[in-house]
This record gives C-alpha cells, sequence and structure tokens, in this order.
C-alpha cells in the first residue's frame, strides 16, 4: 500500500500556488462585476414597424363627453391610439402640448373634433351621434391594405448616465430602408404617451388614455429606395422633464412609444400618409430591477464554480500524474533486508532523486537512480543494513521524486513482507 503526502515546504508552496491561481481568476473577473459602463442600459425592447396597422390621432377637447366616449369605445380595438390636446381643448391646461398645435399646423387644420386615419384628414361633424363617427371610423380603416415600402426595426433602452440606476433618458436605434423612392418630406415620427392620465389633476374626473406627452418629427434618413440608414435618437433628461414625464417614480411602463412614417412615395409628393406604425409600452423598470442583481449572483456563482473545477482539475491532474510505488522486502538476515520498489508511472515522466531510510536502517550503495517514462513500470532493487536490533525497527522509506509538469514530490512507502517464513539468521 502507498501513503501519499506533502513534505511540509512543498505543501505550503503548493497551496498557495493553488490559492494564487484562484485569487488572480477571481480578480480578473472582479472588476466586470462590479464596475458599470458610463452609460448603463437599464431595460430594452425591440419593436418593428408594421403596415398595415392603423394610426388614429383624435384631436379633441379635455371636457367634449362625447369625444371621451369615442375615443374609450376603440382603444381596445387594433388602432394605435393617440389622444392630443392643444391649449384651447384643455382649459385645465393640463393635457395640452404645444406639440399638439405644431401637428395641427402641420395638417393645416384648426377646427375640432379632428380625426387623423393614417394621416388622412377626417373633420368630424360635433352634431353627428358617436354611431356615425364609429362609421366613419370604420370605413376609413376598412380599405384594402397597404403596400410595403418600407423596413424599420428599432432598439428602446432605458439608460441611466449617472450610475445612480435611475432612468435620465431613452434612446431608440434601429435601421431603416426604403423599398421604393419616397419624397423628401418623408418623416419619422416619434410619440411618447402615457397610457393613462389625469385631466385636471385632481383624480376625481376620468381619467384619459394614450395622451400624447411628447411627439418628435425627424427626417434624418435616406429616402433613396434600397438604401439603408444607421437610425439613433435620444430622448435626453432635459427633453423628458419638459415634456412632464417621471420616470424615476412609478413604474415605466406607464408610458408607450409610437413610432410612424409619414410621407409617399417620390411622385406623390403631396402626401403624407402613414406607410407603416407601431406601438410598445417602455420595458417596466419594477419587473427588470426583480432580474437586475441576477447576472451578479450568477456571475458571483460563476466564479466560485470556476474556482472549485479548477481546483478539481488540478487534483484530477495531480492524481493521475502521480506514480504509484510499492515497496516489498523480498530477502532478509540478520541485519540486512532486500527492497524491491515498483513503480507504476501515470501520465507523466518521473525522475527518482532520492530514496531515504527510517531511522536505524541505511541503504547500500544504489548506482544511478532512474528516470522512468509515462504509463510504464520499473522495478528498483538494493539493500538496507542496521547494526541495531532489526526486529524492533520499523522499515519507511520515503522516495523523492521530480514528476513533469507536477514538481517535486515526496512519498512515504510502508514496506510489504514477502518473507514472512524466512528465518532470520
Amino acid at each position: 500500500m502507498r501513503n501519499l503526502f506533502y513534505k511540509p515546504k512543498e505543501m505550503i508552496i503548493m497551496n498557495k500556488l493553488k490559492t494564487i491561481s484562484v485569487l488572480i481568476f477571481i480578480l480578473l473577473l472582479f472588476p466586470s462585476i462590479i464596475a458599470q459602463p458610463p452609460e448603463t442600459i437599464l431595460a430594452s425592447e425591440k419593436i418593428e414597424l408594421d403596415n398595415n396597422k392603423n394610426l388614429i390621432e383624435w384631436f379633441s377637447s379635455t371636457e367634449c363627453v362625447k369625444c371621451r366616449q369615442f375615443g374609450n369605445q376603440n382603444l381596445d380595438s387594433s388602432y394605435i391610439w393617440i389622444n392630443w390636446f392643444d391649449s384651447k381643448s384643455d382649459p385645465v391646461d393640463n393635457l395640452a402640448r404645444k406639440d399638439a398645435e405644431n401637428r395641427l399646423n402641420q395638417v393645416n387644420v384648426t377646427n375640432l373634433p379632428l380625426l387623423l386615419v393614417d394621416g388622412k384628414v377626417l373633420q368630424l361633424d360635433n352634431d353627428e351621434n358617436i354611431s356615425n363617427w364609429n362609421q366613419i371610423l370604420f370605413n376609413e380603416t376598412s380599405r384594402e391594405s397597404k403596400s410595403k415600402k418600407l423596413n424599420f426595426s428599432l432598439k428602446i433602452d432605458l439608460i441611466d448616465s449617472t450610475g445612480n440606476n435611475l432612468v435620465d433618458s431613452i434612446k431608440l436605434t434601429g435601421n431603416i430602408t426604403p423599398l421604393s423612392d419616397l419624397h423628401n418630406t418623408t418623416e419619422i415620427q416619434i410619440h411618447l404617451v402615457q397610457k393613462r392620465d389625469d385631466p385636471d389633476g385632481s383624480g376625481a374626473r376620468p381619467y384619459i388614455s394614450n395622451v400624447l406627452k411628447e411627439w418628435v418629427p425627424r427626417m434624418d434618413f435616406s429616402v433613396e429606395k434600397g438604401n439603408s440608414t444607421g437610425w439613433d435618437y435620444t430622448l435626453t433628461e432635459t427633453h423628458l422633464k419638459s415634456a412632464g414625464i417621471e420616470l424615476t417614480t412609478g413604474d415605466s411602463n406607464r408610458y408607450s412609444i409610437i413610432i410612424s412614417v409619414h410621407g409617399e412615395e417620390r411622385q406623390n409628393a403631396s402626401l403624407m400618409n402613414v406607410l407603416a406604425v407601431n406601438s410598445i409600452d417602455l420595458p417596466s423598470l419594477n419587473e427588470n430591477k426583480k432580474w437586475e442583481e441576477l447576472p451578479i449572483i450568477m456571475l458571483a456563482n460563476l466564479v466560485i464554480l470556476v474556482g472549485l473545477m479548477f481546483i478539481v482539475l488540478q487534483e484530477r491532474t495531480r492524481e493521475k500524474g502521480l506514480p504509484l510505488i510499492q515497496g516489498k522486502i523480498i530477502f532478509m538476515k540478520k541485519g540486512e533486508r532486500k527492497i524491491d520498489l515498483n513503480i507504476v508511472t501515470g501520465n507523466k515522466k518521473v525522475e527518482i532523486i532520492n530514496i531515504e531510510i527510517s531511522k536505524g536502517w541505511r541503504t547500500s550503495k544504489i548506482g544511478k537512480l532512474p528516470t522512468i517514462a509515462s504509463h510504464s513500470s520499473h522495478n528498483l532493487q538494493f539493500k538496507i543494513h542496521s547494526k541495531q536490533s532489526v526486529n524492533e525497527i520499523p522499515i519507511q522509506l520515503t522516495v523523492k521524486t521530480d514528476i513533469e509538469d507536477l514538481g517535486q514530490w515526496m512519498m512515504d512507502i510502508e514496506m510489504v513482507n514477502e518473507q514472512t517464513n524466512n528465518k532470520i539468521d
């Protein structure tokens, strides 16, 4: 049987090397765990514009009960709906936006109520009932499907640029590719809407849905057929505050982003139809916060796991590389024993450096100690002598080895007596 052990010095060195290796590995990973880049994405969503969806823009008064009923009846439909209010249509001035006036100027209409269906102006008669309005809306949205004139996909990121884990901007990045030549006034329109808003701030009146908070038209992309543009726009902290958009309290998914492209093919330069549109709720920060610590926990566990695996692999390497050494007493007489060491190597080359015997014994001249190739066996025989009463002196050999890639190891070998029936002279 064999008994493998480290001598104190070698044990300390090997343990230190393992510990240092693991610590270096952890320290290399640690900055990636705790460091935050200057701009941190707190949450993200993706959106792709659809040419078959209908954008409904409804300009009316907060005081018009019939207008509110008309809007509420159509909110649960497949329409993408925006409620616009200017200072004239909102006496309390709680929902009014300068953007509404700018949009009305863009379509060159001032009389309300006003319905825009995919950019087409539909002037409604305030004396008509809601059923007539619904029929007008249905007729307009039931027309044949629009042909696809562009591809536009976007990523919406909620950004923290200060490291305080609060949203201070919304970044939009995407790629837009016209499938036909569009006229030069074609524009991307960004709408940020609040899904439920209080018309007077009291909480006493019915809330109004899909209220426009911010509108940004952009023309910074190519309108040439097949010419792709990597497009981006950032709604900055100043932008958001001026629009009354609060993302540091409450959940961010109470707001929606609506992206639309307005224009037409080059030969129809006078038209500003909606070519494609889609909407999506802002990603939920509350939901994201439930998981934001998970990557750190997983990374920490990964570091521990990798460290343990490193140690296990080192041990497995050691076990496969260390030799098996068995010692036998094959002959004995008074004051003398003949020893046979059977050395079976693993997957590493082994050099026998020295053989020491326990106190009270000495070895005869062994000669040149061997170097043994991997996956092989070697027998080494030599004699030991003692001037004392040898029956009472235990025999233990210590074999010092130098193992390829593993360094120097010392092994204690217990002797097996194969000559138990021999008479000692």
